[in-house]
């Protein structure tokens, strides 16, 4: 924080989000405030909501839950909990995963969600091996598709 208080203009960037979104960077970002220094948001956009715009999803509801349970029945119960509010309230969920659980997680979220659940797979945004791909559940499961160590994020709605 010393070349803040000294006048310079410091800038905080993320590899695939937002700092502050899904990401530590919110913790520099409170030091700041706590500091009295001037924090001003840069224009962009976030990864998050990239995928969310491009799913094709009800963007009029959604709700960013961040990283899911990484035991395997906290992670089930989870998606299940998800779905109920999704399909209760309208609202579009959007999750989240490092980049070396995701091919666990699109199983788990294969397996687990309602067959006619609409879910979107959004993986490396705007680089030249960009996936945006969203359909029924039941339709992933003759899907084939390499996110393995890939910054992804997964949005459904039932």
């Amino acid at each position: 924080m010393e070349p803040c208080k000294s006048g310079n203009h410091v800038g905080l960037l993320s590899d695939s989000g937002c700092p502050g979104i899904a990401d530590p960077g919110n913790d520099i970002v409170l030091l700041a405030h706590m500091r009295n220094i001037e924090v001003k948001p840069v224009i962009g956009t976030s990864s998050i909501i990239m995928a969310m715009m491009s799913s094709g999803l009800n963007g009029q509801s959604f709700s960013f839950n961040g990283y899911l349970p990484i035991k395997e029945k906290q992670l089930i119960d989870k998606i299940r909990f998800y779905e109920i509010k999704s399909k209760k309230e309208n609202q579009t969920q959007i999750f989240i995963e490092t980049p070396y659980r995701n091919k666990k997680l699109l199983s788990k979220l294969i397996k687990t969600l309602s067959p006619k659940t609409m879910l979107c797979v959004a993986s490396n945004i705007n680089l030249h091996n960009q996936l945006i791909i969203t359909k029924e559940v039941f339709l992933w499961k003759k899907t084939k598709i390499d996110i393995n160590k890939q910054p992804t994020i997964f949005i459904f709605n039932y």
